[in-house]
């Protein structure tokens, strides 16, 4: 019983995590430190898919699973059922990396886009506080 919470409980904590890798430019935005986990994210979510491999959590709920022999139907609880279904979606493997790296890819151009923003300001304000 224990480790299928613990199952469920990484499985939650793997959902917020892709929730934040979504959505976390948004910290970049608002000129956040945060931003900083968020990009690192990005790096390793594309440097995984890039050489065909899981998310370390991935390899975590399996292991916690194969403590345990899980029958057929899914006894666990309602949210983490769901959750696992967004997660694990039922499409073609290289669709997902394919999908993933495109999306890491459009947020390192945004980071890009947010970084020049940044280096054009700093540049107008050390000129104005030079002249």
């Amino acid at each position: 019983m224990i480790h299928r919470l613990i199952v469920d409980f990484v499985i939650l904590v793997h959902f917020v995590w892709i929730v934040f890798l979504i959505f976390g430019i948004g910290f970049a935005f608002k000129r956040s430190r945060i931003a900083w986990i968020h990009l690192g994210g990005l790096l390793f979510s594309l440097l995984l898919n890039a050489l065909g491999l899981y998310c370390p959590l991935t390899y975590l709920e399996n292991y916690l699973r194969s403590l345990y022999l899980e029958s057929v139907t899914y006894g666990g609880p309602f949210i983490a059922y769901y959750l696992e279904g967004i997660i694990y979606p039922d499409v073609p493997e290289r669709i997902i990396r394919i999908g993933e790296i495109l999306f890491v890819c459009i947020n390192l151009i945004g980071y890009g886009i947010i970084a020049k923003r940044y280096f054009l300001k700093s540049q107008r304000e050390r000129r104005r506080f030079i002249s």
